[in-house]
């Protein structure tokens, strides 16, 4: 009789602090799981050594309001001094029941110290302060009971997390002890596929991540059919010996249902100019530059019927041209703004406001940006990253990503053709169909059910409902 359990290691190492990406998905599943109301299913996390553990009472409390945004993250509040928020993210460290995670003390960082490019010795030195609470917490906390792990459990089937994958494949003695059926998520393959977009160091990790999900899983579940057919054609080009079952799991985008929850106010706010809408990561594959060219040439065509564009996201890597750009153009300083550190409301708040947005990427495992755009009836200029266009369900329109020109041609279109703008958003309100979190964890279910007989198939067998799974 097998048993599921569900890796929560992923939210609880991101943290507090609003998900984007990679962690939005994954937390979405974790916060389906746990509001699944049928057969019972068990929660772990994965240690650093590639231990399992699965979560006691007090950690599934903390879990739950986790992933449901009810703790307190390090957004807002900037007029406050900086002892007063300083103590507001040690407080947030200090009721973790797990160390978060690296990406959680920049974020903190950049609360703190105000450097939105993770940069200066404000932004360094309050980086050092919550790692050094946080040694200083691992420290004298008390020896973890030991309540069992799922990955020696020959009757367990496991979902890992991406966060969890890249520890087992590390190569550590205890990784390599994991006796229970494992099942993933595959988001994307272009550190493989396209490792100049990617840093040295983290594509050598990511190849190697990949070459133990392919070598150790039994199932794995990929976000778009693009992925999936990646996925298959780099198993059979590299281990031919040992192909898994590939299954597709499409996520869909999830913010507006999770704000939605929260009691969003659906009306919209008075803004001071029309604004158009990019929201991701600020790096090289997402080809923000293309949009600082677009815009440059058509400011004299257009003038004050250009909008705004507002580049919501956190900074990451490979972003110097793109600060190059604007600094040899100074005058798109008042007709382009970067948006960090915002959290899920606010984010909602823009996609609701715009007038359209851009999503001109080069490559995409899946797009949830574009697809988020969607579920809040926002049109989207999408590139011809084939994931980007099964995202948007094939509804909008479609530009070569290294096109300026015909960039231009679409955006100047939109900006200038109200009636091309409402026949799109008319498009989404008629033809589009919004993924559910419950849909997308009822689909990660009925795959997983061939892994396992008894309640891990009873279990699986019925497609969360309503009444089933709250929200």
């Amino acid at each position: 009789m097998k048993t599921l359990y569900f890796d929560a290691t992923l939210p609880l190492r991101w943290g507090p602090h609003p998900p984007v990406g990679i962690p939005r998905v994954e937390t979405a599943l974790i916060r389906q799981a746990l509001r699944w109301k049928g057969s019972p299913l068990g929660f772990f996390m994965v240690d650093k050594w590639g231990q399992g553990h699965t979560l006691d009472e007090a950690e599934l409390g903390y879990l739950r309001r986790l992933v449901e945004g009810e703790l307190a993250q390090p957004i807002g509040g900037e007029a406050s001094s900086y002892a007063a928020r300083l103590w507001k993210v040690l407080s947030m460290v200090r009721a973790a029941p797990i160390a978060c995670g690296r990406e959680f003390d920049r974020v903190a960082a950049i609360y703190l110290s105000g450097s939105e490019k993770r940069r200066g010795i404000k932004f360094q030195l309050s980086k050092t302060a919550i790692r050094l609470f946080k040694a200083v917490k691992s420290a004298l906390r008390p020896s973890r009971l030991d309540t069992g792990d799922p990955l020696k459990d020959e009757n367990a089937i496991c979902f890992l997390s991406s966060t969890s994958v890249h520890e087992l494949a590390s190569g550590r003695l205890a990784a390599r002890k994991a006796k229970c059926g494992i099942f993933t998520l595959m988001h994307d393959l272009i550190p493989i596929d396209y490792p100049q977009f990617i840093g040295p160091h983290h594509a050598r990790g990511f190849v190697r991540n990949t070459a133990w999900q392919l070598e150790n899983a039994r199932l794995l579940l990929c976000v778009s059919k693009y992925t999936a057919d990646r996925v298959r054609c780099h198993a059979k080009a590299t281990s031919p010996a040992r192909m898994p079952q590939v299954a597709v799991a499409s996520p869909g985008a999830f913010l507006k249902e999770g704000v939605a929850d929260r009691g969003m106010c659906p009306e919209k706010q008075r803004r001071d100019r029309k604004f158009v809408l990019y929201c991701s990561t600020i790096e090289i594959r997402k080809n923000h530059i293309l949009l600082l060219k677009v815009w440059h040439r058509l400011l004299p065509l257009l003038g004050e019927r250009l909008p705004r564009l507002v580049l919501c996201g956190r900074w990451g890597w490979m972003y110097e041209e793109l600060t190059a750009f604007m600094a040899q153009h100074p005058e798109l300083g008042e007709h382009v703004q970067f948006r960090s550190g915002i959290g899920d409301r606010e984010l909602a708040e823009l996609y609701r406001d715009a007038e359209f947005s851009v999503y001109p990427s080069a490559v995409e495992g899946w797009g949830l940006g574009a697809a988020e755009c969607l579920d809040f009836g926002l049109p989207v200029l999408i590139s011809d990253a084939p994931s980007l266009a099964e995202a948007t369900q094939g509804l909008m329109p479609t530009i070569p990503a290294r096109d300026v020109e015909a960039w231009c041609a679409a955006v100047a279109k939109a900006c200038t053709d109200p009636a091309w703008l409402a026949e799109l958003r008319h498009t989404i309100a008629s033809r589009y169909r919004p993924i559910k979190e419950r849909e997308f964890f009822a689909t990660i279910v009925k795959h997983a059910a061939a892994l396992g007989p008894g309640p891990v198939r009873e279990a699986m067998a019925v497609e969360p409902t309503p009444e089933r799974v709250h929200g």
